[in-house]
């Protein structure tokens, strides 16, 4: 009983280490978010159209730059891509890629949409505190 009480107490002892050190941590990295950049691709599969990564996650305050590539091979040659929350909206043509850039200035998760045709499938933005 005294050996099991004895583990149990090293335990809590190393977890309040951890924690204390994850604090100290935290604190240490509270500067600027790292500008973001990601290739996005507009893709066909079976017949739907989506964006991937269909989820693009940064952190608030970053600078982001998305790539934006449509390889959809049938009609029509445009698609859009558009966050809504961000003012986003671009209209990419099949061969001609385009580039969009924005502040993440605001948390929360927020729908990615094609504004051209809206019953293809959307992805989202996480935009962490």
């Amino acid at each position: 009983m005294r050996m099991l009480v004895a583990v149990l107490a090293g335990l809590v002892c190393v977890g309040v280490a951890g924690v204390a050190g994850a604090k100290t941590t935290a604190k240490a990295k509270t500067a600027t978010p790292a500008a973001v950049t990601v290739t996005a691709v507009n893709v066909e599969y079976e017949g739907t159209k989506l964006w991937l990564p269909g989820t693009i996650t940064v952190k608030k305050g970053s600078k982001v730059t998305i790539k934006l590539i449509n390889n959809v091979p049938s009609e029509p040659n445009q698609h859009g891509f558009a966050i809504p929350a961000y003012n986003v909206a671009e209209i990419v043509t099949r061969g001609e890629p385009k580039t969009v850039e924005f502040t993440a200035d605001k948390a929360g998760v927020f729908p990615i949409i094609c504004q051209l045709h809206p019953a293809h499938v959307g992805g989202q933005l996480v935009v962490l505190p």
